[in-house]
Formats: C-alpha cells, structure tokens, sequence
C-alpha cells in the first residue's frame, strides 16, 4: 500500500488558480442562476403535478452541483494555507458571485411560500416524491421563517459582511505561532503542536503549553479583536432570531438540525445533572496521579510517564485492522481514500487548525488532519475517515437530502472511535490498560461534558445579547469560567483567574456555527446505544448500522432511530448513556483502591 500523505486535488479538481476550467466554472455561476430563474420563476408557486416537482429538483440538483464546484476548490486550498493571498483574493471574488447568484434565487423562497403549507405536505406525502419526503416535510415546517423577497434580499447582502467576519477570526488565529522552551530549547510550534502538549506525561511541559496559549489569546489585542467578533456574531444571530419569529435563540440551529426544542433541551438538561460524574474522575485521577492539587492543565494529563507515539503508519494500520474487522466495504474504502491522495495528513504553518472530513454528491470525500503522533491522533483518523465513509454511503440519496442533519452526521466517526478504543484495549497489558481507560474516560468528558458546557456557555450569551445586553470579552471570560466551575465541580483550580479566563476564544465551533457542538454530546449518547446493540447482535446489526448511514437526510433523526429502535425522546436514552460512563468511573476509582 502506497501512503499518500498529501491532497492531489489536480486529480479531481484544477491545476492551480490560473487553470481556465477553473475561470469557466465561476464564470458559469450566474448564468447557471439566470437560466433557472427564467425557467421557474412564478412558476413554482403554480405547482400542481409530482412531476413538476421531480423536474424543479433534478434542475436544482444539476445547477447547485456546478456552481459548488469551484468554490469546494478553492475552500481546500485555503484550508492547506489560510495565509494564501492569491486564494483569499479568489475566494473573495467568488463570494460575491454568489451573493449576486442568490440574490437571483430569493424567488424560490418565496414562491415555495405562496404554494402553501397544504400543497407541500401533499407532495411530500406523494409516493412520486418518496426521494423527496423530508426535504419536503422540512420545508413545510419552514414557512414561517421565510420573511418577504425584500428582507431576505437585504440578509442575503448582509450575510456578506458576517463572512468577512468569520474570515477574519479564522484567518487571524490561523495566522498564530507559539514559543515554548523545552529542555533549554526555544521552539515555535503551530496551534495543533501546542495544544498536543496538554497531553505530555511532564507536567512542567503541560503548564508551559497552556503558558505559550494564553501567551497569544490573552494579550489585550487578541482579547479584543476575538471578543468584538464574537459579539457581532452573536448580534447577528439575534437579529435573525428577532426577525424570522424563532421561539428562542437555539431553535434555528435545532430547527436546521431536525430536533425538537424540547429534545435538545433534555440532552442539555441530563448531561448537566451528570455533571458530578466528571468531579469524581477528577478527584480520583488526582489521586492516581499523586497530585495534592489539581490544575486545569493535569485534566488531560496521562498516567504514565511515557508517552507513547503512534507514527502515522502505525495509526493508519490500526485503523485499517479495525476497518477489516467491522466491515470489509469501511476497509476498502479507508485504503482508496489513503491511496489516491484524498487525506492530508501533516501539520504545517498556515494550514487550518483542527481536522475535517468533506463529502457532497457524485464525489469523492477528502479528510484533513494535523497528525502530530500523539494516541488522539490516532482516534483523529478514525473519526475523521469515517464521517468519509458515512459520505460515500449517502451517495445513494437524492442531492436534495444527501447531507445528515449535524446531530446524525458525527454518528459514524465516533462509533468507529469506540471500535477502534476495543481495538486497542484488547492489544494492552494491565498497566497499559489503566492509561487506556484514562484516555478513555477523558475523551468522553470532552466529546459529552464539555460540548455541553460549550452549549451553555454559549445560551447564556446568546440570551443576554438577544435581551439588549451589550457584552464584552470580560463577561465572556467570567462566563466561560462559571460554565467550566459548574462542570467540574470546583475540583479543578486554573492557571488564571476569571477576568483572564480566554478559553471560549480558542473554540472555532461557537464563532463559525453556533450552537453545534451539542451535535458531539448528542452523537456520543446515541453511540453508547449503537454499540451495546452491536455487542448484543455483533455482524447482524452491521446492515442496520449502514442504513442508517445510507438514508443521509431523508429522514428525521427522530424517526429513523425509532425505526431501529432507540427513542431520543425518552430521558432513559440519555440516562442509559450516563450510566454506562458511570460504569467507567467507578472501574476507574476502583484503580485508585488498587494503588
């Protein structure tokens, strides 16, 4: 197997910024809007056939594919270098033929709007539409959102600045080095290199990473340029929550997320009552470790005073015998993605921060890494390969409900971490174990415990902003640390105080999409019940596993879970999740008696 570390994107792409293919795909854009407005436009609104709607989506499909095209390129490109003047200047460019393209489509909007509650729900009820149900249901359901043509015109210019914005924030902390000393050597390291310091068996080497942090996040410049963008964020948010009559400020992200106000609210509301379970890890981790006192930097400290690195190969295998165990298709795929240069995996200066995968219709999916050999790193591969894999699944769907809504679409990659954490326990001595089950313990905790925290965080300023109250980066620091208190109990003592507390600066998720990161908590809770059921079924439940993959967005996740089973309705299926972390934590308590 040849291991291809590095994007080929002339393979399915362009050859750089100067290829004319590119140049005619942008050029194409507007011209793709005009020729589906002069078809449909006062025309949608006259629907009366199944038909009718079947051409208006294939249309749709086709025109939406070709104008993506380019702009997917161009996103890749910036992602390898955020710094790129040539390609920040084209994407610029491209933004605003895109704004211009929908300002040619509000129309539709509109005219679905006119067409009416009654006549939708008809089409999606239309065995002619079944490809089409929940898109239809969806946009039923939306109607009350959608304001005049002339409001949306004007939120659709608007949404141009907020781009700027969000650029902006993304382009300033890509833009970060940090310095830090380490055995008498002076060195500068990239946002992921640092931050794989808050796992170092030294604890001198652990402070010192959350040193060089906040050396950056907390100066009064940073503070100040992320605080102002994090309120006109904010802002923003409210308005539109003001103007399009939502019911509270998280209900456009539930909304978009096909999930009940009342569900999410649960999710929230049973995390939080768990909320001592992460106090008694702390407390007994202290222990283990030695510690009389227990700062923020020992949270994801290891066991062990070896760490122990996984080159990328090493990891790459390990994922490959987990994929070959589970489900030769997921292997067969992991090697082609590997093979043909659709993962880049290295970190470098300027490179986006963080790890993604990408998949839209009729392609290939492509997944970004920052590998720096730690054990997380390899969980990265997993999770991020497998959100690659739940892509290539949904190919079967129509375009129109290709994508799962967030609180399905982190489903994959964390059930394949938890394949992959049996994977790795199975191949461990005892003592191995014991970090083992603390890496374990500590992933949960931050993929469950603390995306609800982030969430919290986040309502807290989002309800204030939308009640009229101004904020600043010092409410958001006080904030923050008042969220981080009531999660860990006050076990926990931190390397600054609260007015300097500039940890929600350091968390993309709330800037670029508010509210997402419950998806995390939400997909971690729902894993805990896949996983008992593969346990029980074993290879009889790998079919029903990729079903619920295949069906994309075509259906709510409400209602494909019930199909298989699992009632996200019920307090039970979040309480169920919390007591099998309470298992762990007790296992991992009963190693402090062992000691």
């Amino acid at each position: 197997m040849t291991l291809q570390t590095n994007w080929n994107l002339t393979k399915y792409f362009f050859t750089g910024l100067d290829d004319p293919r590119l140049k005619a795909n942008i050029d194409a854009i507007l011209p793709l809007a005009e020729t589906f407005e002069k078809k449909y436009h006062n025309i949608i609104k006259t629907f009366s056939l199944p038909e009718q709607v079947l051409e208006y989506y294939a249309d749709y499909e086709k025109m939406s594919h070709e104008m993506g095209t380019g702009s997917i390129y161009l996103s890749y490109l910036q992602s390898l270098d955020t710094q790129n003047d040539a390609v920040i200047k084209k994407m610029g460019g491209l933004e605003c033929v895109f704004i211009e393209a929908s300002s040619k489509l509000l129309f539709i909007s509109q005219e679905w709007k006119e067409l009416g509650y009654e006549k939708i729900m008809s089409f999606a009820n239309n065995p002619v539409l079944a490809d089409y149900k929940n898109v239809l249901v969806s946009k039923a359901d939306n109607l009350r959102y959608v304001l005049g043509e002339r409001e949306e015109f004007v939120l659709n210019e608007k949404s141009r600045a907020l781009g700027v914005v969000e650029g902006l924030r993304e382009e300033l902390t890509n833009s970060y080095s940090f310095e830090i000393e380490i055995n008498g050597v002076k060195k500068t390291m990239t946002d992921e290199e640092i931050r794989s310091l808050r796992t170092s068996p030294n604890r001198e080497i652990r402070r010192k990473s959350y040193e060089s942090l906040r050396a950056v996040y907390n100066s009064k410049q940073a503070q100040i340029t992320l605080g102002n963008i994090y309120a006109g964020i904010v802002k923003d948010w409210a308005s539109d929550v003001k103007l399009r009559g939502y019911n509270t400020v998280m209900e456009p992200r539930n909304t978009s997320e096909e999930l009940e106000n009342e569900v999410v609210d649960m999710l929230l509301q049973e995390v939080q009552s768990a909320y001592p379970l992460f106090s008694r890890f702390i407390e007994a981790k202290r222990k283990l470790l030695g510690l009389e006192t227990f700062y923020n930097y020992d949270t994801s400290a290891p066991l062990s005073t070896i760490e122990k690195e996984f080159s990328f190969e090493d990891g790459m295998k390990l994922h490959l015998a987990t994929m070959k165990d589970f489900d030769q298709e997921f292997y067969d795929y992991s090697v082609d993605m590997l093979e043909s240069g659709r993962i880049d995996v290295f970190p470098k200066f300027g490179k986006r921060n963080g790890a993604f995968a990408s998949s839209r219709p009729g392609e290939p999916s492509f997944v970004l890494l920052n590998y720096t050999n730690k054990l997380r790193d390899v969980s990265v591969i997993s999770h991020e390969l497998w959100h690659a894999i739940h892509g290539h699944l949904s190919q079967g769907q129509k375009p129109a409900v290709y994508d799962s809504p967030l609180s399905l679409a982190e489903t994959a990659s964390i059930f394949n971490e938890m394949l992959l954490s049996e994977k790795i326990r199975k191949e461990l001595s005892q003592e191995e174990y014991k970090e083992f089950l603390n890496e374990k313990l500590s992933d949960t905790f931050a993929t469950i415990f603390r995306q609800i925290q982030y969430v919290a965080f986040e309502r807290r300023v989002h309800e204030a902003i939308f009640a009229g109250q101004e904020l600043t980066y010092h409410d958001f620091n006080r904030m923050w640390r008042e969220e981080q208190v009531r999660m860990t109990g006050g076990k926990v003592i931190y390397d600054v105080d609260a007015e300097n507390e500039s940890g929600w600066s350091m968390i993309p998720h709330i800037f670029a999409s508010p509210f997402y990161c419950y998806a995390y908590a939400f997909g971690n809770i729902l894993v805990f019940a896949l996983y008992n059921r593969y346990q029980k079924e074993g290879q009889g439940f790998v079919e029903s596993y990729k079903d619920i993959l295949r069906s994309g967005g075509s259906k709510r996740p409400k209602d494909l879970l019930a199909e298989h089973g699992f009632d996200i309705t019920s307090p039970k299926f979040y309480r169920d999740a919390m007591e099998e972390i309470e298992k762990m934590v007790v296992e991992f308590e009963g190693l402090v008696r062992e000691k």
